[in-house]
């Protein structure tokens, strides 16, 4: 039975053994793209092992397309979030030393001083700041020489697949495409949706017409014919890619890969073995089957950064919800506050581009880094700049959002932009709360102050309800509040 079903059989001890040992070994896009979101002492790690099984490493011209054009666009991402973490951290004391303040707790009689309380807190987060801007100094400029492309240059060299060499060969290569992702055909019936918004749909390269959408399905394609003109017999493939249209998953566990693969890979191209592994499984049996040494540290980065990738969007709640269970009584604590600050970061990010585009707009991801998000419509190019903000009653204080009106104006009068809207995302809490304390006309009073004294087009006020992001008001300078948007 095992010879008809092989999809859906793990490799034995040996087979594993074998693959370690002789198999070519594929990686994936963002098996390369998250070494620039990585840590480090991480990513020297993972570049280590793949150094050691140098000889054996392919990655499909696919892979190193998109690894090109999305580089740059990591690199600005991760700026900007060590950006907003400064910010964030900045207020961080502040806030809290005004609710500390307010509750008057030396006036009580507890017996309790909250001033050296209050300065021990100021000397961590002085700490805090200090090792958040050794980090931002430390990250890539998308202006900068890039030591992670050059070392993989040379890992990669005469490693990478022949692409197409006409628009001909790529309509060939996606050829039943659309079928496949109605029939839920693996890979890459998962990244349907790249098609809704026109201005990221597709792109050009050699004057060859590529659609995003079918990205996943190109890379299969060309490793299969690759592995079918080499004659290759036993293929591992490294993804970071966490999506159902890869892996084979039962009661929210993941087995292996999804059985149509290893049955498809084996009929057209000729393998006898195939298995995938994510980044993390790599690097632990890395250490397991070859001479590398990767830290139990660097095993958690990668899995941390796992998670945060844009494509595995889904999984970030589930983990969100883990890290706010920690308490806040350490250091410790305090850094996974600002680890769950990141993540709701990212997630609010891509909700706010979800509804953008729900709305109508063409919406278009800034390479610059600010503002977030583009919309283009005849000549105009209107910007919107997300910002996270932890504490709706430090609105009008707050560096997160002078910082954003300040420089969506400075845009503005030096013709980079036609038009600017700030989105300020609150907690879900505070959300509902001043629905149900209708604080909505002190809500308004408040943008309208701010607009006053900085005087961009609007800005948007909402929260991310349950993973969609949900406007609670729209002030424009005009003085008017627009619930056109809501």
């Amino acid at each position: 039975m095992k010879t008809s079903f092989s999809g859906y059989y793990p490799p034995s001890a040996e087979q594993y053994e074998q693959l370690w040992k002789e198999a070519v070994i594929v990686l994936d896009t963002n098996v390369l793209l998250n070494l620039y979101r990585l840590p480090t002492t991480a990513g020297d790690e993972l570049l280590g092992v793949l150094e050691l099984l140098k000889e054996r490493l392919w990655i499909p011209h696919q892979v190193a397309l998109e690894f090109q054009r999305r580089r740059l666009t990591v690199i600005a991402s991760e700026r900007k979030a060590t950006e907003d973490a400064l910010s964030a951290t900045s207020e961080l004391v502040d806030d809290i030393k005004a609710k500390v303040e307010g509750l008057q707790i030396d006036k009580r009689g507890l017996g309790i001083e909250s001033q050296p309380l209050l300065s021990e807190l100021e000397k961590a987060n002085d700490q805090l700041l200090e090792a958040i801007k050794t980090t931002h100094n430390a990250q890539l400029d998308i202006s900068a020489s890039d030591p992670v492309r050059q070392r993989l240059d040379g890992l990669l060299e005469n490693r990478v697949g022949t692409g197409p060499a006409s628009q001909a060969e790529l309509d060939e290569l996606i050829s039943g495409g659309e079928d496949r992702f109605k029939e839920k055909i693996p890979p890459g019936f998962a990244d349907v949706d790249k098609e809704k918004n026109p201005n990221e749909a597709t792109f050009i390269f050699d004057h060859i017409k590529y659609q995003r959408k079918f990205g996943d399905l190109i890379l299969w394609r060309q490793l299969i014919q690759h592995v079918k003109n080499s004659q290759i017999k036993t293929v591992l493939l490294i993804t970071a890619d966490r999506k159902e249209d890869w892996w084979w998953r039962e009661q929210g566990k993941t087995v292996g890969p999804h059985p149509e693969l290893i049955r498809e890979i084996g009929r057209e191209g000729g393998v006898d073995l195939f298995w995938m592994y994510s980044s993390v499984q790599f690097v632990e049996h890395a250490n397991k089957y070859s001479t590398a040494s990767v830290s139990n540290e660097s095993v958690a980065e990668i899995k941390q950064v796992a998670l945060f990738t844009p494509e595995n969007s889904r999984n970030v709640r589930e983990f969100q919800g883990q890290s706010r269970q920690f308490s806040t009584s350490s250091a410790g604590d305090l850094a996974s506050r600002f680890l769950s600050d990141r993540i709701d970061t990212r997630l609010i990010e891509q909700c706010v581009e979800v509804w953008l585009s729900r709305r109508g707009e063409l919406v278009e991801a800034n390479h610059r880094g600010f503002p977030d998000f583009l919309v283009r419509s005849d000549e105009e190019v209107h910007g919107y700049e997300v910002k996270y903000l932890r504490s709706f009653d430090r609105m009008l204080m707050s560096p997160i959002v002078v910082n954003g009106l300040l420089r969506g104006y400075l845009e503005i009068n030096e013709g980079r932009l036609s038009g600017f809207t700030l989105v300020i995302a609150i907690p879900e809490d505070d959300f509902f709360e001043i629905i149900e304390s209708q604080r909505k006309p002190e809500l308004y009073e408040r943008l309208a102050r701010l607009l006053a004294k900085y005087p961009i087009d609007s800005i948007v006020v909402g929260a991310v309800v349950d993973e969609k992001f949900e406007v609670l008001a729209h002030q424009k300078t005009t003085g008017r509040s627009d619930d056109s948007l809501m």
